[in-house]
């Protein structure tokens, strides 16, 4: 084990000790790849879904927004052909639609990892993620991640973000992502007015 700060952290899957979810993950594949442009102040977030996607996902990548030089690496390597980001606009289109290309025909597909106004901040920053097909969700299911605030009414977590593109889209078995972010919610021994139902 590890110690950051005050908390004690698993060496494995880098949640806290008392939230190790390292019994609870299994390993799925998937036909696209997964990049998650992560927020500086979210990579070290206790709550935080992306790392669960990273362990049950190990070909994901993960790039924080510190990181210049691997976020000029994905810009170089992504454009309006190959690659698609997640995310709500006046120009995005709901992945459920008939009347658009399949996601299935990209070869990368981008989640942003952050609050809304951090997602927002971000793709304003890397404008060249606005170059990209945008899409969003439509017919999403109802979120079950408790643990963490939001006043976005039913705002998915990153990894059921990225679940329900890959169910969807993909056809992909995503049972074992989101096992692994109950299995997270279960093991959290935080305040129950913290759970977003108690809001």
């Amino acid at each position: 084990m590890s110690k950051n700060s005050l908390r004690l952290y698993c060496s494995s899957c880098n949640y806290p000790q008392t939230t190790c979810v390292c019994s609870d993950i299994d390993i799925i594949s998937v036909p696209v790849n997964v990049v998650i442009l992560q927020h500086a102040k979210e990579r070290e977030h206790a709550k935080n879904t992306a790392r669960l996607v990273s362990l049950c996902i190990p070909t994901v990548k993960i790039f924080s927004t510190e990181d210049s030089e691997a976020v000029n690496m994905l810009h170089e390597q992504c454009n309006a052909t190959n690659s698609a980001v997640i995310y709500p606009s006046e120009e995005s289109i709901a992945i459920e639609s008939d009347l658009v290309t399949p996601l299935k025909n990209v070869d990368t597909v981008i989640f942003i990892d952050g609050s809304w106004k951090q997602a927002f901040g971000m793709m304003q920053n890397h404008s060249w993620l606005q170059t990209l097909p945008a899409y969003h969700f439509s017919e999403a299911p109802n979120t079950n991640y408790a643990i963490r605030h939001t006043r976005v009414s039913n705002a998915l977590s990153t990894l059921e973000a990225v679940a329900y593109t890959l169910s969807y889209a993909f056809s992909t078995d995503v049972a074992p992502l989101h096992n692994a972010q109950q299995a997270m919610q279960q093991h959290w021994r935080g305040p129950k007015s913290h759970r977003r139902s108690n809001e």
